[in-house]
């Protein structure tokens, strides 16, 4: 069992062993990840990226042991839920997460904060959180269910917290840890980092906040929200293309022994065990490259082009002759994935349909847009590509899978 011990200090911030495997390693993770956004059309990636929350929001609830699928959580964000009572709080939690991460990553896009480590910002995370679910769920949760104690929203814990049954308590004393969070705080600040150094302070960031546990409950999901946004704050996969949740969730287990592991204190007990530390943030940045190295080869040109084509023949195939899609919308579909924006104006060419009048060329827009499969903001407005449920699985196969995105997605 590791040993907690309540008043370790978090100098130094970054691993000091190992250093410059890990500063070789994020410098892999910056460039793959830079390169991911780089092949994708901004729009596209904005679509795509959206979609993708909706993963984060699966496996990050899966790793604390809630199960539900993408569409039971679209389900969940227009108000329909399960008559089932665990599966409507899983639903409850996917959404409000999804709804969260949204938020914020706009708030961080237009308002970007001083010091994204702060309490009052951190808080900001654990408040909008809990307070989309319904006030009854607003309770701590262990094995036997809710409790009769708040989750007391945005607000600093007051009391110990156990995770092994009230054996041992888990980071600092309530008492002393507005002072350990402030040291948090103001370590890991990432104005304080440089180039690789920053994303090195990602990864121990998340273990640290995870340490401190300064929320009742809650606070794995927090600790993963909050690396996103660090992550997109230091400006990596601000377009968020790939999960970092899903990578922790692959490998539960892993996550939380790393986790466990980088708990564990120095000789001298007056720290946190270097070589421990290092070998957590290793893995964090394997997780990173893991995953970006995954939607690399997913997002693949040439495979998208077929899947396109796979999807529009297989809608056709299985709606019969009553409605069918005009085959040369495949063309349009795969001009807007990869140019990310196109003016009405070009559709025709595009298409291939010169000789034929704006009539007909409106009419193919129509049924699309119609189906969720390109999107603008007005009829005259550009185009944009769509990403509706029921073609993720074909787009996208390797990502979600029917386990995934769950029985109601039919064309």
């Amino acid at each position: 069992m590791v040993e907690k011990t309540k008043d370790l200090s978090f100098i130094p911030p970054i691993p000091e062993k190992r250093l410059g495997e890990l500063k070789d390693l994020a410098q892999e993770v910056i460039i793959a990840s830079s390169t991911l956004d780089g092949r994708i059309a901004r729009d596209t990636a904005m679509a795509l990226g959206d979609r993708l929350r909706f993963l984060n929001s699966y496996y990050s609830n899966l790793i604390e042991g809630h199960k539900t699928s993408i569409c039971e959580i679209e389900a969940a964000l227009v108000k329909n839920f399960s008559g089932d009572e665990q599966k409507r709080y899983a639903q409850e939690l996917c959404a409000a997460h999804v709804k969260t991460e949204r938020e914020l990553m706009q708030e961080i896009s237009i308002r970007p904060p001083e010091n994204i480590c702060c309490f009052d910002f951190v808080a900001e995370i654990h408040r909008k959180f809990y307070e989309k679910l319904p006030e009854y769920h607003q309770f701590t949760h262990s094995q036997g269910g809710f409790t009769e104690y708040s989750v007391l929203p945005g607000k600093m814990r007051d009391e110990n917290i156990s995770l092994d049954g009230g054996i041992t308590t888990h980071g600092p004393d309530h008492q002393t840890l507005p002072e350990k969070y402030q040291e948090f705080s103001q370590l890991y600040d990432s104005g304080n980092f440089h180039g690789d150094e920053r994303l090195i302070a990602a990864a121990a960031s998340h273990h640290r906040l995870g340490w401190l546990h300064p929320f009742r409950d809650g606070n794995g999901r927090v600790a993963r929200l909050f690396s996103g946004l660090y992550l997109a704050h230091i400006g990596i996969n601000q377009n968020n293309l790939w999960s970092l949740s899903r990578g922790f969730s692959r490998k539960k287990q892993w996550y939380m022994t790393n986790l466990q592991s980088a708990d564990s204190p120095s000789k001298d007990r007056k720290h946190f065990d270097q070589d421990f530390f290092a070998d957590y943030c290793i893995y964090f940045l394997e997780v990173c490259l893991d995953q970006i190295r995954f939607m690399d080869q997913l997002l693949g040109l040439n495979r998208i082009d077929a899947r396109i084509e796979g999807y529009i023949k297989d809608r056709d195939k299985k709606r019969g002759a009553s409605n069918p899609i005009d085959p040369r919308s495949g063309k349009l579909l795969k001009a807007l994935f990869l140019q990310g924006k196109i003016p009405r104006g070009e559709v025709q060419a595009i298409l291939g349909m010169e000789k034929q009048t704006e009539r007909h060329v409106r009419r193919i827009i129509s049924q699309l847009t119609s189906e969720g499969l390109v999107q603008s903001e007005s009829h005259r407005a550009p185009l944009t590509i769509g990403f509706p449920t029921h073609v993720l699985r074909y787009y996208f196969p390797d990502l979600f899978d029917p386990s995934v995105l769950g029985e109601n997605n039919s064309l």
